[in-house]
């Protein structure tokens, strides 16, 4: 199984599945065998009808060789192609479960856009060459044991066959290095080339609004991929003078076997024909390894890819701490959750520290309203952060009532919480709530008021192609079925029409507080701040409590009317 560990996407498979069998060898082997046999045998039965007519032995011998050839060849695609798919599956299910367990802080450090690239772009590049790669082995297998026919019928030829391939294969070897290394450049240019396609679709409306910014996204799109044509380019065309260097000398071959080697061996002039249809007959197969080549270097690469992401995120877990050793509780009957000296610290790559919010010495009371309210920048999505301990905090206790809150524990805590953040992913399905009725969906569907633009049929909303603020409201919808005993909701009445937005704190929001629920609502709109029981404000990563403002007095018509005739 040495053989295995030297190529890349072999040992990928073969570490996946272990399902590089033996059997899956041997046939791989008879194919090629069994393909060169075919060869001899034709070639046999031609000098039979020349001499004594046809044999049933050959025949028969063809037939049992034919047969052998399909069955080989067809169990050798069709294992090789589960055995890829059965690879991908695995090792993207098994990243998919890292991905899950990573912190956040961990994740945007890694990227998502890395990630997204090693199981989707370069998963398929494996399963595309997976096939080819088994094809090629039999095909290798098949020159072998037609160049030993051909030594059979003619050891001169079989010396000049060799040193054909000898010369090909060296002058492979001697630009391997230059070739891997272009690949690796291509590869990460891509990786580049992908995050600046990101970027033009996903800030499609402000390249739009702004011609300059349009321009700069677009230039550096534009060179990022002419740097991956000219670095593909010139790894391209290092393969294209190899396959020149082999056809030469392949068709320089026929030329000595024709016009050369006959003056010199009388087994060559006495066979030249059965020499020149073996050449013939392992040309294809020798083209299709040569061609091969650049694909298996840049899966190679691929696989190498994706054991450095891999690498990275065992690295991750390792250092982050280790969660949930003990059984998930419900806390959701919880009295205070109280925040002492609880902090965070943001530091660059060298450690220094560039943003740091706290130390927080607070308290969050079951069944209460606050409001959450700061500039941008001051703080207010890290402390949501760290309150849910998506982030884990670098200083300072929270605790839920006596119970302090440690790594053992953290997924109790996080069950507590609902929330909409800013950048919410507003999923197609109700995941998680598998028993839901589909009832009590459609009737929050109205009292959010988007009934008319979607429903909930067959376990998935039958449309998420809504307006920004209709797509709240349905994240809402989920969040009332997930019925946490705290909610946090991040500028959700930002984008709704006054109707609505009025209806959201005054209705909603007094709703969810007769329910028993706790709930954090970041905004701006302190026309409404009277709904609440407190509002906290941020600074600069530090926490206030600011006095609740009254409710405003509504106008009279009179003082209307007065204002409308001084002004």
């Amino acid at each position: 199984m040495n053989i295995i560990k030297q190529i890349g996407i072999l040992d990928f498979i073969h570490r996946e599945t272990q399902g590089i069998t033996t059997k899956l060898f041997i046939l791989t082997a008879s194919a090629g065998v069994a393909n060169a046999l075919n060869l001899a045998i034709i070639n046999n039965a031609v000098s039979s009808i020349a001499q004594n007519g046809p044999k049933w032995s050959d025949f028969v011998l063809f037939a049992l060789s034919l047969t052998l050839f399909v069955y080989s060849l067809r169990y050798i695609l069709y294992e090789s192609t589960q055995l890829a798919e059965q690879a991908i599956a695995s090792v993207r299910t098994r990243l998919a479960n890292k991905v899950r367990k990573l912190d956040l802080q961990s994740l945007e450090a890694i990227g998502a856009a890395d990630i997204h690239s090693r199981i989707s772009r370069d998963t398929t590049a494996i399963s595309q060459a997976a096939r080819p790669l088994f094809a090629c082995a039999q095909g290798i297998v098949m020159i072998l044991v037609t160049l030993i026919y051909i030594g059979a019928v003619s050891p001169v030829a079989m010396a000049a066959c060799l040193l054909l391939i000898a010369a090909g294969g060296g002058y492979y070897l001697q630009k391997r290095a230059t070739y891997e290394e272009g690949l690796q450049t291509s590869s990460d240019t891509e990786d580049r080339l992908y995050n600046d396609l990101d970027n033009l679709l996903k800030g499609f409306k402000e390249i739009r609004l702004n011609q300059p910014k349009s321009e700069d996204v677009y230039a550096e799109f534009r060179d990022a991929a002419t740097k991956v044509r000219r670095v593909r380019g010139r790894v391209m065309l290092l393969f294209s003078d190899n396959i020149v260097f082999v056809e030469m000398f392949f068709m320089l071959l026929l030329g000595m076997i024709v016009f050369v080697l006959p003056n010199f061996s009388d087994s060559v002039a006495q066979d030249a024909t059965k020499i020149v249809a073996a050449i013939l007959f392992f040309f294809q197969p020798l083209g299709n390894v040569t061609m091969a080549i650049p694909m298996f270097s840049a899966v190679n690469i691929t696989v190498d890819n994706l054991k450095r992401l891999e690498n990275e995120m065992d690295e991750v877990l390792k250092q982050q701490p280790k969660e949930d050793t003990q059984q998930v509780a419900d806390l959701s009957d919880f009295s205070q959750i109280t925040l002492k000296d609880f902090g965070f610290a943001y530091h660059d790559h060298s450690g220094k520290e560039r943003f740091h919010v706290g130390p927080f010495n607070t308290h969050l009371n079951r069944g209460e309203i606050v409001f959450l309210v700061g500039g941008n920048g001051s703080g207010k999505t890290t402390f949501m952060k760290l309150l849910t301990h998506l982030y884990h905090p670098t200083e300072g206790n929270l605790y839920v009532d006596d119970l302090k809150i440690d790594t053992d524990n953290v997924q109790s805590l996080r069950n507590m919480f609902s929330c909409i953040f800013t950048d919410f992913h507003l999923f197609d399905k109700l995941y998680g709530l598998s028993t839901v009725a589909p009832d009590r969906v459609n009737d929050l569907l109205k009292v959010m008021q988007i009934d008319h633009k979607t429903d909930y049929l067959n376990g998935a909303w039958q449309t998420t192609d809504l307006s920004t603020g209709q797509r709240k409201r349905l994240a809402m919808v989920t969040a009332y079925m997930e019925d946490k005993p705290i909610y946090i909701f991040d500028e959700v009445a930002a984008d709704q029409d006054p109707q609505f937005r009025k209806y959201f704190y005054e209705t909603l929001l007094q709703d969810l507080k007769k329910q028993g629920k706790t709930i954090i609502v970041v905004s701006h709109d302190d026309h409404y701040f009277h709904v609440g029981d407190r509002v906290w404000q941020m600074d600069y990563g530090s926490l206030s409590e600011l006095k609740t403002p009254p409710k405003p007095r509504p106008r009279t018509r009179s003082r209307t009317k007065q204002k409308e005739g001084k002004s």
